[in-house]
């Protein structure tokens, strides 16, 4: 619907270029990320994962900080009960 699995694999797989990081394993998962520019450690929460939907460029994740392209923000393109449904469904990718 809003093509997510474009950029996000659901799985790990290196044989398959993406120009975002794959969600499985993500949640919960300790993470590199770059904070204006500086690198940082967070946790993969739903704090996490609801800035990334909304404001992506707040925390890039590592590896794709100097990426060709750049996720665009979803705020007011997905409801609340999108963003919920699809955060349960990166939380349900082990």
């Amino acid at each position: 619907m809003f093509a997510c699995i474009a950029c996000h694999g659901s799985e790990n797989n290196p044989a398959v270029a993406r120009s975002g990081p794959p969600w499985q394993g993500l949640f919960g998962s300790r993470r590199k990320v770059f904070v204006n520019g500086k690198p940082t450690e967070i946790t993969a929460d739903e704090a996490y994962l609801r800035e990334s939907i909304l404001e992506p460029s707040a925390k890039v994740a590592a590896g794709f900080e100097k990426g060709e392209y750049a996720m665009a923000s979803y705020a007011g393109v997905l409801s609340d009960a999108q963003i919920e449904s699809l955060i349960l469904h990166i939380r349900s990718l082990r």
